[in-house]
């Protein structure tokens, strides 16, 4: 039983890490595409630092 629900916490806490990774993935994209856009992304930058620090917060 024990054995079962560590395997199933490790397994959430690889898919956390994963998500976490593919935020900040997705925070890089946005940063280039503001650049090469040339315009404000800072509020969806903001948005996506948020989701990332409440995935990290739900560990």
């Amino acid at each position: 039983m024990s054995s079962n629900l560590l395997r199933v916490v490790q397994e959430q806490q690889e898919t956390i890490e994963k998500q976490s990774r593919l935020i900040a993935d997705l925070i890089a994209t946005l940063e280039s595409w503001e650049q090469t856009a040339g315009y404000d992304g800072a509020e969806l930058k903001e948005r996506a630092e948020n989701l990332q620090l409440r995935e990290r917060q739900d560990l």
